[in-house]
């Protein structure tokens, strides 16, 4: 699934998430789209922990396009893997952000 999300009609990130078959073959589109993990859950699955890594790069002419930069403009990449309960992994997310106009917020134990 590749998208873009947006704020007040500003690209904010552009998004690509991969999903083995397995998992959605039974899904309507918008159980993926709108509510992937409540979905999962109402049939069985149990969701687990998720790892992530954010790192900066330039963005290229397709991301810069979709994000309304130039290419060459910083940006902040973010890589997540999500697993279940049972450590089987069930998504990769690849996201690229415009760093002026999303702020991370993270809390640790």
């Amino acid at each position: 699934m590749e998208r873009v999300r947006y704020a007040d009609q500003v690209p904010l990130v552009y998004e690509v998430a991969s999903i083995p078959e397995k998992f959605i073959k039974d899904f309507k589109k918008e159980e993926i789209t709108s509510h992937f993990f409540q979905t999962l859950q109402q049939h069985g699955y149990r969701i687990g922990k998720s790892q992530q890594t954010i790192y900066a790069r330039l963005a290229k002419e397709k991301i810069a396009h979709y994000l309304e930069v130039e290419k060459g403009h910083a940006i902040l990449a973010l890589t997540q893997v999500s697993y279940l309960e049972d450590g089987t992994a069930f998504e990769y997310v690849k996201s690229q952000y415009v760093g002026e106009r999303f702020e991370f917020y993270l809390e640790n134990n």
